[in-house]
């Protein structure tokens, strides 16, 4: 079977949530036709002359980054966004961009999540939730022998996920009956006859946002003609979701000796110290830019923040509220995006060869 550009989409938007991106943000296709056949993508950090380079040869290219954030008054080639923009249509590679659905994905797996094992935090979670995703409730009758096919196809699109915990559900056996009516074709029994079989009731829960996909990977999966299936909203929220993350060191260390500790755990060249406190057991950090996480992570007694691109004022300001910041550098920050993307679309695009751009694209160096 051929795959799409909508293809890669579905993939990516069963993991990170596209709907969890921030309204201000960019994702989704930005440049392409989701009906462009697909053999060979490259995941890249963002798109630069670099990156088109290294595409060449691939129908998709899947970044970081957007290309088209700000809207362009025209395509004049002298801006460098139209530029690039142009390069794109012109070399027909189709360009996705992730960014914050990859920053607000559930649980442990956003961005934020892989900057928390990187740096070894302990107790992590969400630190100023940008939001809960409602839920939903599906419930299916399966027979004995399509039990794990039918439980395998949903918990793949994405249900059965609570917390560090994936692939539960609920199960409980019983006696389903039905009528046969001409016309029809029944897995078990005969047209006309009054019959009963055994079934399983599974029930699993799944985020709005995945509601379909998981009915129709379940609808897929099921050998009945008609499924007999439920969709119930839910009162209760999933865990909160959002691009901060605070945690604990496991020891207590000084501003120093900690910040060295960052340096090496990811790979931080142009690093840069904000001295409010010496004493670090509680950390927050956020990947890019997290200068905005300032109050929330005073309010949670952060001692210190691991982020990128902080400002004089917002230099000034965590002094002021008592919080130390290790600038890491934006890139620094967000390497481990690259590896998760390609790591999705690699164990789901069966047939497409996918591919990971190892292009530093940081603009900044050591002096």
């Amino acid at each position: 079977m051929k795959l799409t550009v909508r293809d890669i989409l579905a993939a990516i938007d069963a993991r990170f949530p596209l709907a969890r991106a921030e309204k201000w943000d960019r994702v989704g296709l930005q440049i392409g036709d989701g009906d462009t056949v697909v053999s060979r993508v490259l995941v890249a950090h963002e798109v630069t002359q670099s990156t088109l380079e290294a595409a060449r040869g691939c129908e998709a290219l899947v970044v970081y980054h957007p290309l088209l954030f700000r809207p362009l008054e025209n395509l004049d080639f002298k801006n460098h966004t139209a530029r690039l923009a142009a390069q794109c249509i012109m070399q027909g590679v189709n360009v996705v961009a992730v960014h914050t659905a990859l920053d607000g994905a559930p649980q442990p797996h956003a961005l934020g999540d892989q900057l928390v094992e990187a740096l070894g935090l302990q107790d992590a979670k969400v630190l100023a939730p940008t939001g809960h995703e409602a839920l939903f409730k599906i419930v299916v009758f399966v027979p004995p022998e399509a039990l794990d096919k039918v439980s395998q196809a949903m918990w793949e699109a994405g249900a059965g996920r609570l917390g560090n915990y994936e692939d539960a559900s609920f199960r409980q056996r019983g006696t389903g009956t039905f009528r046969p009516l001409p016309g029809s074709d029944p897995y078990e029994g005969k047209v006309g006859h009054m019959e009963e079989v055994d079934e399983w009731r599974v029930e699993v829960i799944v985020p709005a946002t995945q509601r379909d996909q998981v009915i129709r990977a379940m609808i897929d999966a099921h050998p009945y003609e008609e499924v007999a299936y439920d969709a119930y909203p839910l009162h209760n929220m999933a865990e909160p979701y959002g691009s901060a993350r605070v945690g604990q060191l496991k020891h207590s260390s000084s501003l120093n000796d900690w910040a060295q500790r960052v340096q090496v755990l990811l790979n931080a060249p142009n690093m840069r110290i904000v001295r409010a406190k010496d004493s670090i057991t509680r950390v927050a950090c956020v990947p890019g830019s997290g200068a905005s996480f300032l109050d929330a992570c005073a309010r949670a007694g952060v001692d210190c923040l691991v982020t990128g691109d902080i400002k004089h004022h917002d230099a000034l300001k965590a002094k002021a509220v008592g919080v130390s910041i290790i600038d890491a550098s934006h890139t620094a920050t967000e390497r481990a995006a690259v590896p998760m993307i390609a790591h999705v679309l690699q164990s789901t695009l069966k047939g497409v060869e996918v591919l990971s751009c190892d292009i530093d694209t940081n603009p900044f160096e050591s002096s």
